[in-house]
């Protein structure tokens, strides 16, 4: 997923109130991204705070791999 557009976009756009929809949360899973958007963090800090999750999913799936 490319941030930085959306991050571009977001600060580009007039009316910030109405760039995020329900359907955009929908897609995203949770407010969180919409949040550190308008919070104004950078694609790296965005990235960053995901590494827990990943790392917990990657550990999680291991156990299910047929090949190393």
């Amino acid at each position: 997923m490319n941030l930085s557009w959306l991050i571009g976009l977001y600060k580009s756009f007039p009316d910030k109130a109405h760039f995020f929809n329900a359907y955009f949360t929908k897609l995203a899973g949770t407010e969180e991204l919409r949040k550190q958007i308008e919070t104004g963090k950078t694609e790296a800090e965005i990235r960053q705070s995901w590494a827990v999750g990943l790392n917990k999913y990657k550990t999680m799936r291991h156990k299910y791999l047929l090949y190393q």
